[in-house]
């Protein structure tokens, strides 16, 4: 493992990028409706420390990049501290401020957060492990990262470094990294960050953005299912803080609410206490199960139509363009708040609500652990039912950074058919996922299975959602489509009499 931070990157200094102007995104992204939901009850992402990398968009004749941080004399940032614990930037970055207007601004779904690491990349890559190559604590106990720029390492083998660097401080300091993707269709010098496996990548509600992860070597290979959800933005530069600030409200809510919420928590040096509802894997699943699959969006004229319609849909059970859907903070709220729920297997009554979440510590067959998870519902009426599984690649606290990915699956059994309802089963992707109509009456077990031939014991989290099938009148034409993209998977849209 190198030393000399300089040497890592070859990177662009930014995502295309307009001009700072915060459209009305908040009613597009469910915002609107938790803040008429919740009233002054709305989480802001108060106490929730965060880290923001840019390159810098100057770089200079000596290698150094004085040119990332943003401008804290605006007046968005009048209420931040923000820290500066790497190279010092000698001019504000007219990108890193419209980045922090978005994630944590005085306009921003999370402008309660007051403390912020700005870090030119290459210092933040440094900052991640320490000299004998174990991991290093977050920086100023952060717990979100967020990254609108694209880059590669020196190498191949820099770039599968940093890979393994960054998915283990996802996966050992449950340190949630949000990135985005390149905006267009080519790979090109994207491998950083959108092709790491425990990472939130965003892309755009238009789907104009890289659609897949770089093949880098034997563990980051090519193929998996990028992004992982998307934003109602012109750029990936200006989506990727969006979700970031999503995630800050639902860490807060995870957080605060500790004990109704969570059944369990670990103590990480460096970031203190997370409950399980604030783990790295139940912020992703809560994300990805509340994202919505067809919008009618406001700031934008572009929309989610055809959600995985057919030649755009993988074996994960996302669209190989809008990977789960667009950002619905309300929708990921509901998982949040709806509490940990456990498993048949775990001690639970297997019995789930409409929405929740449950973050198994031991799960493959290993030292007494369950290899399938079991959790029961009824439908009273007719569902439209979203679910998504998530686990970490891990790697090891060593030089080395030997990594080890688990296999699961998830399926939905339909009881009272006796019946396979719905399967996801990627062989390449960390996260599987379900959408589908379900019928009243109906009986269901939705599982989390084992794919591996022998034992293991592994984390992971899974979230759902269960709501009412809409109306039948007046029925819109992205509706129709909802139903017949559904029809094309197999499943008759019933419509509520």
């Amino acid at each position: 493992m190198k030393n000399t931070k300089k040497q890592w990157l070859y990177v662009i200094p930014a995502l295309y990028w307009a001009p700072i102007v915060l459209a009305d995104y908040k009613s597009d992204v469910g915002y609107t409706d938790l803040r008429n939901l919740l009233g002054a009850d709305i989480p802001t992402g108060a106490g929730v420390s965060v880290t923001q990398a840019e390159a810098s968009s100057v770089p200079n004749t000596n290698g150094n990049f004085p040119v990332y941080a943003p401008d804290t004399g605006n007046a968005q940032f009048a209420d931040d501290t923000l820290l500066f614990p790497g190279t010092a930037s000698t001019s504000p970055s007219s990108h890193a401020t419209g980045v922090g207007a978005r994630f944590y601004g005085s306009n921003a779904m999370a402008f309660g957060i007051d403390t912020i690491t700005s870090y030119e990349v290459n210092d933040w890559i440094g900052s991640l492990y320490n000299p004998n190559g174990t991991v290093a604590q977050p920086v100023n106990g952060s717990r979100i990262a967020n990254h609108s720029w694209i880059g590669n390492g020196n190498t191949p083998t820099d770039t599968g470094n940093i890979l393994r660097l960054v998915d283990r401080q996802v996966q050992r300091n449950e340190f949630i990294q949000i990135v985005g993707m390149a905006n267009g269709s080519s790979n090109s010098n994207s491998a950083l960050l959108g092709s790491a496996y425990n990472v939130i990548a965003v892309g755009r509600t238009d789907g104009k953005q890289d659609r897949g992860s770089d093949a880098v070597d034997s563990v980051y290979n090519a193929g998996r299912t990028r992004p992982d959800l998307v934003a109602p933005e012109t750029t990936t530069s200006a989506a990727t803080p969006l979700v970031s600030a999503a995630a800050a409200l639902l860490i807060e809510t995870a957080h605060n609410a500790a004990a109704s919420l969570s059944n369990g928590s670990v103590d990480i040096a460096g970031a203190g206490t997370v409950y399980n509802a604030e783990r790295s894997e139940t912020i992703k699943a809560a994300l990805m199960a509340g994202a919505d699959r067809v919008t009618d969006n406001s700031s934008t004229s572009a929309n989610i139509t055809d959600y995985r319609s057919a030649g755009h849909t993988s074996a994960n059970g996302l669209d190989d363009r809008f990977g789960a859907g667009q950002l619905n903070i309300l929708h990921s709220y509901q998982i949040v708040a709806g509490g940990e729920q456990d498993s048949l297997e775990d001690g639970g009554s297997g019995a789930i609500g409409a929405h929740g979440f449950d973050y198994d510590a031991a799960f493959g067959g290993r030292q007494g652990s369950n290899n399938v998870a079991t959790y029961l519902f009824d439908a009273a009426e007719d569902l439209n039912f979203t679910a998504s599984l998530v686990w970490n690649l891990g790697v090891s606290d060593n030089s080395n950074l030997t990594t080890t990915l688990y296999n699961l699956d998830l399926e939905l059994f339909d009881v009272t058919t006796q019946t396979t309802a719905a399967f996801s089963a990627s062989t390449l992707d960390n996260t599987e996922n379900l959408w589908l109509n379900l019928a009243m009456g109906h009986s269901y077990e939705l599982l989390v299975k084992s794919a591996e031939t022998g034992n293991f014991s592994w984390d992971y989290s899974l979230a759902w959602r269960m709501t009412p099938q809409a109306a039948p009148v007046p029925i819109p034409a992205a509706l129709y489509l909802f139903a017949g993209g559904l029809a094309g998977l197999g499943f008759t849209a019933r419509r509520k009499a």
